[in-house]
């Protein structure tokens, strides 16, 4: 029984007779030191991979994820253990917050291309890789925020993986390439340990975040900027720190998301939008970060909404910020942010002053006098009680 310890992680991979994974570790985390050690039963895991009497694959059971054991072959077992290091690498970290994302270089900058369903972000990244541009990541991107200047991205150390088998949609020289790559493999996945690539805990300044959007049919590949409360909304999805309190994660984002362009790229052709990436890396050097960075501080899931009583009103210290024309909240706990539509970010400005939620009503009421006041009634108290529920508005006196 082996403990394997990652840098920056305080808890190790548990391997339990399984020494095919220690064979696949240096082609995976191929930038990512770590040392092997006789396992302590007094260390928790964060994650354990045990071989199964009878059997070549290997039990994985996760201690950072709510979900059962599975039973993989060792290129798969290793994939999900790799998973279970993004998520302990910030539990062991409170200046992190982990993206679901891909982080490429591109003129000294970072671009950040949240993980969308079916966009090609793995790919892509091992197109701009072949093209020369360094890999941070392909599926977690960790970000900290100094007190003044952009966001910085981390490298991970983990070589990118591509979903086989490749769709013979790609380039022929492509798919060739990617091919040739000595790294593990198996039918489902295929690492590539590619030279030059950030090692872990290389740190680039943010440049900008790019929401992919890949068509089946040919699409002139182009670059388009996009408000950034969509951003927001991707970024809000594909954060997996939920741990940290959600007020302070939405002050950093705003900030973040207002000093950084948003851009869409459109593409149908893999090698169209490795050229128009690469267009971008003429910017001018970003100012350099400066100061400490922050520390985020846990969210108190404990907290228990009350009935509504007859005046409400705003609770003290909940974060409200604007991105382009969306307001976003968060509780004073800082369990989550709510995103508000029209209508609620209305209400919340009647919520300044205590008010009861009769007065509300009538106001509504003259505001869309063609409304029958029953739903108007309907609609509001639910409105209300969702508020509550999220901790965002109280009753006076409580």
């Amino acid at each position: 029984m082996r403990d394997i310890f990652f840098q920056g992680v305080d808890a190790p991979l548990r391997l339990v007779g399984a020494d095919a994974v220690l064979e696949l570790l240096p082609g995976v985390a191929w930038g990512w030191p770590y040392r092997i050690a006789e396992a302590g039963l007094s260390t928790s895991p964060f994650f354990t991979i045990r071989a199964v009497p009878g059997d070549i694959r290997l039990r994985c059971e996760s201690h950072v994820e709510d979900r059962p054991p599975q039973l993989w072959d060792p290129v798969n077992a290793v994939c999900d253990a790799m998973t279970g290091l993004a998520i302990a690498l910030p539990m062991s970290n409170p200046r992190l917050i982990c993206l679901h994302a891909a982080g490429v270089a591109l003129g000294g900058r970072l671009l950040v291309f949240p993980n969308i369903r079916r966009a090609g972000k793995s790919t892509l990244s091992a197109a701009l890789a072949r093209a020369g541009h360094r890999v941070f990541s392909d599926d977690v991107v960790p970000l900290s925020f100094p007190a003044k200047g952009p966001a910085v991205g981390h490298g991970l150390g983990l070589a990118p993986r591509l979903r086989l088998p490749l769709p013979e949609s790609l380039p022929a020289g492509f798919r060739d390439w990617a091919e040739a790559v000595p790294g593990p493999r198996n039918r489902q996945y295929h690492y590539l340990p590619l030279p030059g690539q950030p090692v872990h805990g290389e740190r680039l300044p943010m440049g900008a975040f790019v929401l992919l959007d890949r068509r089946d049919m040919p699409t002139p590949a182009r670059l388009s900027p996009v408000p950034p409360d969509t951003a927001m909304d991707a970024l809000l999805h594909q954060n997996f720190t939920r741990d940290r309190h959600s007020g302070e994660v939405l002050e950093v984002m705003a900030a973040t998301l207002a000093a950084t362009p948003v851009w869409q790229l459109t593409y149908a052709d893999l090698a169209e939008a490795v050229a128009c990436l690469a267009g971008v890396a003429g910017w001018p050097d970003p100012a350099p970060p400066q100061g400490e960075e922050r520390r985020f501080g846990p969210a108190d899931l404990g907290f228990r909404a009350g009935p509504l009583g007859a005046v409400v009103h705003r609770r003290d210290r909940c974060v409200e910020r604007w991105i382009g024309e969306v307001l976003y909240l968060a509780d004073p706990e800082g369990r989550a942010i709510q995103r508000m539509d029209p209508l609620a970010a209305a209400i919340w400005a009647m919520l300044e002053e205590p008010v009861a939620p009769e007065e509300l009503e009538v106001a509504l009421g003259e505001a869309f006098p063609e409304t029958p006041r029953e739903r108007i009634a309907a609609d509001l108290f639910a409105l209300l009680a969702g508020l509550a529920e999220a901790g965002l508005i109280g009753n006076v006196g409580a």
